[in-house]
């Protein structure tokens, strides 16, 4: 089965102990985030437009919370684990140090308007 979108928006949820030197998105607000991509994309009604995933850790604990966004090509299917979608899928950016606030001009830049915010953008 494949998916109609036109993004895929994994945010790293992942949850570590409070004394891991890390540290963690889950710490830093990535629920919230991931709510606020959701009420944004319903919002503006682009739920067949925009998939959201929370997912497990990015890597890039330094800079969270962080999320990956992949534009679709073709016919890619959406049940690949997380870690094999981040290899394989083309056209990433990344966002990071992310907060709620951040997330409306995401979507209006990003998924509007077709073109990265770069105020958040990493390109590590």
């Amino acid at each position: 089965m494949t998916n109609p979108s036109n993004y895929r928006v994994f945010i790293c949820t992942k949850q570590r102990d409070l004394n891991d030197r890390e540290g963690c998105c889950y710490d830093c607000g990535a629920i919230e985030i991931y709510q606020a991509f959701l009420d944004e994309i319903k919002q503006r009604q682009l739920e067949h437009q925009v998939e959201v995933r929370c997912s497990g850790c990015l890597d890039r604990c330094d800079v969270g919370a962080v999320a990956l966004v992949s534009k679709v090509k073709g016919m890619e299917p959406s049940w690949l684990p997380t870690k094999i979608q981040k290899r394989v899928l083309s056209n990433k950016h990344w966002y990071v140090r992310l907060t709620v606030e951040d997330i409306p001009a995401i979507v209006e830049s990003h998924f509007v308007n077709g073109q990265p915010l770069d105020r958040k953008s990493s390109y590590v």
